[in-house]
C-alpha cells in the first residue's frame, strides 16, 4: 500500500477549507454588489425622472408645440415627457417611440421594441415623465463586475494557496529533523537529544519514540549478553571435546574399528564449534554499528590475517593488487564477509586447490571476487543463502546467510555464479563511494 504524505493531507484539506470559504464570501459579495447596484441604478432613474419633471413642468407650453425636443438626462438613460392623455411631448434621442411610462408611478419592466426596459415614471402637475434604462446595460455592468470578482477570487486563492503551502512546509519541517535525528543516531545510543523538543505536539511522539529506543537498546543488551554467553558456555566444552576425541585416536591402535568413530566425532564436534561461531556472528550482526570506510587493501589484508590460523590458508592468492586502494564502506563488515567467503571456499576446494581473489572497479560499483575450485552450487544462490539451508552434501548454509546480511547491510550485494571451469565464484560488490 502507498503511503500518504502528511504534508500533502493538511494541504488539501486547508486547501479546501479556504477554497470553501472564498467561494461563500464570493458569492455573498456578488449578492450584495449586484443589489446595491440595483439600488443605485434604481435612484439614477428615479432622480432623473423627478430633474426632468421639474424642468418639464415649467416649459409645458414650449414642449407641447414642439414634441421632437431633447430632454437632458443622465448619460446612458432614455426619457419621454407625456400630458396626462398621454401624448408625448418631448424624449431623449435613443429612447424607444412606444411608450415607456407604466400604468402606475413608479419601477416597472417593459418590453419594448424587442429588449427588455427598467422604466421609472413619476407624475407632476399636467405631466407624467418616465426614465428608463436597457436592462442589457445593466447586465453587462453586473457581468464586468462579476468578473472582476472572479479573478479577484482566483488570485486570492492562488496567493491562499503558495502561502498555505509555505506555512504547511514550515510548520511541518520540525518532522523532518525529527525523523533525520533518529535515522542517525545508533541504537546505542541512549542520549535523549532532541532539536524540535520545543513543540508540545511533538512531545508525545518523541517521548514514545525515545520509550521505544530503550527497550531496542535493552533488547540488544540481552541478546549481547546472552551470544557471549552462550560462546564461553560452549566454546570451552567443544573444544575439551575435541582434544579428548584426538587423545583418544592416538591411543588406539591402527586398524582398530572404533578409529573411524572416532574421526567422525571429531569432524561433527569441529562442524558443531563452527557453527557456534558462525550463529554468534550472524546473532550480533544486527546489532553491530557502521564501521566506517577502509581501502580494497585493508580489508583483505585483515581477512587473511583472521584466517592465518587455519591450514588451508595458505592456498589463498591476491590475484590483483590494481584497484587496492579504492575505498570500502563499513569496513569491519566488508572484512567479516570476506572472510565468511574465504573459509567457504577453503572448506569445499580440495586439498591441493587454490582460492583466488580478484578485485575489479569501474565507475559504478567495487568487486572482491572469490573463486575456488569446488564443485560450486547445486542449489539456487537465494536459496543457498537462506538461514539453516542444508546442501545436498549435508552442510548448513550459515557462512552465505551471514555474507548476505552483512552485505545488505552494508548497502552492498553478494552474487554467486558457476563459472564454465567449474567451482565458485562469490562477489561482493559495493556502489562507488569517495569516502575512505
Amino acid at each position: 500500500m502507498k503511503a500518504r504524505s502528511l504534508r500533502s493531507r493538511v494541504l488539501w484539506l486547508v486547501s479546501l477549507s479556504l477554497l470553501s470559504v472564498w467561494l461563500l464570501l464570493a458569492l455573498w459579495l456578488h449578492s450584495t454588489v449586484k443589489h446595491h447596484v440595483g439600488v443605485a441604478l434604481d435612484q439614477r432613474l428615479a432622480a432623473s425622472a423627478r430633474m426632468v419633471a421639474s424642468m418639464a413642468n415649467a416649459s409645458a407650453p414650449v414642449l407641447s408645440g414642439n414634441p421632437d425636443l431633447q430632454v437632458a438626462v443622465s448619460r446612458g438613460l432614455s426619457c419621454q415627457v407625456m400630458n396626462l392623455r398621454g401624448e408625448i411631448l418631448a424624449r431623449s434621442g435613443g429612447a424607444p417611440a412606444d411608450h415607456l411610462a407604466g400604468e402606475q408611478d413608479g419601477f416597472s419592466l417593459r418590453q419594448l421594441e424587442g429588449e427588455r426596459w427598467r422604466v421609472y415614471t413619476v407624475s407632476e402637475g399636467d405631466i407624467r415623465v418616465a426614465t428608463a434604462e436597457p436592462m442589457s446595460v445593466r447586465e453587462s455592468l453586473l457581468a464586468v463586475l462579476a468578473l472582476a470578482l472572479l479573478v479577484g477570487l482566483l488570485l486570492a486563492l492562488l496567493g491562499s494557496w503558495l502561502a498555505v503551502r509555505w506555512a504547511v512546509r514550515r510548520g511541518l519541517a520540525p518532522l523532518e529533523v525529527l525523523r533525520q535525528e533518529f535515522e542517525e543516531r545508533p541504537v546505542q545510543d541512549d542520549t535523549e537529544r532532541h532539536r524540535g523538543e520545543s513543540l508540545a505536539e511533538l512531545q508525545p511522539l518523541m517521548a514514545a519514540l525515545d520509550r521505544w529506543a530503550g527497550q531496542a537498546r535493552q533488547a540488544l543488551r540481552r541478546e549481547r549478553r546472552l551470544t557471549d554467553d552462550l560462546a564461553h558456555e560452549l566454546r570451552t566444552p567443544l573444544a575439551a571435546l575435541k582434544t579428548q576425541l584426538q587423545v583418544a585416536q592416538l591411543k588406539l591402535e591402527p586398524g582398530s574399528p572404533a578409529l573411524p568413530a572416532l574421526a567422525a566425532a571429531e569432524s561433527a564436534s569441529t562442524r558443531m564449534a563452527s557453527n557456534l561461531q558462525q550463529l554468534l556472528a550472524l546473532a550480533r550482526l544486527d546489532g553491530v554499528p557502521q564501521s566506517p570506510a577502509q581501502t580494497v587493501e585493508d580489508v583483505i589484508e585483515d581477512s587473511l590475517s583472521q584466517l592465518a590460523g587455519q591450514q588451508a590458508s595458505a592456498n589463498v592468492r591476491w590475484v590483483s593488487r590494481r584497484h587496492a586502494q579504492r575505498p570500502v564502506p563499513a569496513a569491519a563488515l566488508a572484512s567479516l564477509a570476506l572472510r565468511n567467503l574465504l573459509e567457504n571456499a577453503l572448506r569445499f576446494s580440495p586439498a591441493e586447490g587454490s582460492v583466488e581473489i580478484v578485485v575489479d572497479a569501474d565507475c559504478q560499483a567495487i568487486r572482491i571476487r572469490v573463486i575456488d575450485q569446488g564443485p560450486g552450487m547445486s542449489d539456487s544462490a537465494d536459496r543457498l543463502c537462506q538461514r539453516g539451508h542444508r546442501g545436498d552434501r549435508g552442510q548448513t548454509g550459515l557462512g552465505l546467510a551471514i555474507v548476505s546480511t552483512i552485505m545488505a547491510r552494508s548497502g552492498g550485494e553478494l552474487t554467486l555464479e558457476n563459472p564454465p571451469a567449474g567451482g565458485l565464484v562469490a562477489t561482493l560488490s559495493w556502489p562507488v563511494t569517495d569516502t575512505v
